[in-house]
């Protein structure tokens, strides 16, 4: 069931802080992506699931520049939720 309320945005005057905001709001799309992805084959519905993947590989890139530019590694998110979840 789709939610209808908005997740508070994090802000911060320091721009490591709001890097560090975007990556981990990344991290959790990525993860919300990959259990629609699950749900759609499960339900047959392989085009959609592709249509998501187009979306998650876009996602991804944005998760691997954050890092970068934070400095840091590029997160796995795949431990986050089981390793179900990995493509």
């Amino acid at each position: 069931m789709p939610t209808v309320t908005p997740k508070p945005v994090k802000v911060s005057e320091k721009p490591s802080d709001m890097l560090k905001f975007d990556s981990d709001n990344e991290d959790a799309t990525i993860i919300n992506y990959r259990e629609r992805i699950h749900q759609c084959e499960a339900l047959g519905e392989f085009a959609i699931a592709e249509q998501i993947r187009e979306i998650l590989v876009q996602d991804q890139d944005h998760q691997i520049d954050l890092a970068t530019a934070l400095g840091e590694d590029v997160p796995n998110v795949s431990r986050l939720r089981g390793s179900a979840n990995e493509f």
